[in-house]
């Protein structure tokens, strides 16, 4: 679907609202929250959705909006600008200038606010989905490297962001982690939690992996000051150096990512690895199975703990569950 095509599905308040209802955004039936007799959807020209839930109750007859307990609900935005607004991030368009001219937003901090959203909405299915790399008769290359440094050594002062990662080259999967320091006490436990015993590990000769072997995996490692492929073992790491160039590629052209949300623009790196052949279809689907919605009218009490927390605020006024930390770090992603 091409964003002309979307615009013509989304081409009334009624394809809206049928648009979202196909695929699980808003509920097809509510019940009423003071009296729970079934509900009508009805036209509301008042409301800025045009549709709103009517109590069939007599004695009561309230109004419920489209959007109650849903992903849309405490957004000022139009559902319409919303899905747009989705597209345009699903493929990596939405730079500033697209997203004021398709989706007439003129605040940039409600555009900072939603892309922050919905890498947040990548991080909650990736921590919902965990998996490990590897197995036996696989070969993973780890290895780690520094984000967030003073270029040149010039300019002010920034304690580094280390990364280690790991990544599979026959199955196409990696994970990333970001880590205190590269001592063996980090490192060691990390790839025990994401690589798979009987794995045949590849690594440099970084002195933190040279426990890696009698940890349950087979060892091999390349000596990078002679050579990049072992003349001998045929071990290399070069699979894992090109993740990290791939993930620092958006590092260069925004000139550096906020320090607080490297983690999330992580998880969004990840994400886009295992889910870039179809990424419209992929997050709406990931949105509607974070943001459940059924027969009764869900409340913003839900068990999900994303709910409360719609796109108004940055990501650094997260409640602290939703944020990750080093100890329950991402889930491992699939390259297609």
């Amino acid at each position: 679907m091409n964003l002309g095509l979307l615009e013509t599905t989304l081409n009334s308040t009624e394809a809206v609202v049928e648009f979202c209802q196909e695929r699980s955004l808003l509920p097809t039936s509510v019940a009423c929250p003071k009296c729970q007799t079934h509900c009508q959807l009805k036209k509301r020209e008042q409301v800025k959705d045009g549709f709103a839930w009517r109590c069939r109750n007599s004695r009561c007859r309230s109004w419920i909006s489209l959007r109650h307990g849903t992903f849309f609900m405490a957004s000022k935005l139009t559902i319409k600008v919303i899905i747009k607004l989705i597209y345009l991030w699903a493929f990596e368009m939405a730079t500033e200038n697209n997203v004021r001219r398709e989706c007439g937003i003129s605040s940039s901090h409600t555009i900072t606010d939603w892309k922050n959203f919905l890498r947040d909405v990548c991080l909650d299915y990736l921590r919902r989905h965990p998996r490990q790399i590897g197995g036996p008769g696989h070969t993973v290359e780890i290895d780690e490297s520094v984000f967030n440094r003073r270029k040149h050594n010039v300019g002010r002062l920034v304690e580094p962001i280390w990364v280690f990662g790991g990544y599979d080259p026959a199955e196409k999967e990696g994970f990333l982690v970001t880590v205190p320091n590269r001592n063996a006490e980090t490192l060691l436990p990390i790839i025990k939690k994401y690589i798979l015993p009987g794995t045949t590990v590849v690594s440099d000769c970084w002195r933190a992996y040279n426990r890696v072997g009698s940890e349950g995996f087979s060892h091999l490692t390349v000596n990078h000051s002679l050579h990049f492929v072992d003349p001998i073992t045929k071990a290399t790491t070069n699979h894992v150096e090109r993740m990290w160039k791939e993930a620092k590629q958006r590092n260069k052209r925004e000139c550096g990512t906020n320090r607080e949300l490297l983690e999330t623009y992580l998880s969004e790196f990840m994400w886009r690895q295992k889910f870039g052949h179809n990424p419209f279809v992929s997050i709406i689907n990931q949105i509607a199975e974070g943001y459940p919605v059924g027969k009764e009218l869900l409340s913003t009490s839900s068990e999900n703990p994303l709910l409360p927390t719609l796109p108004l605020q940055s990501v650094e006024n997260l409640p602290v569950e939703l944020k990750i930390n080093i100890d329950c770090s991402l889930p491992p992603f699939k390259h297609y």
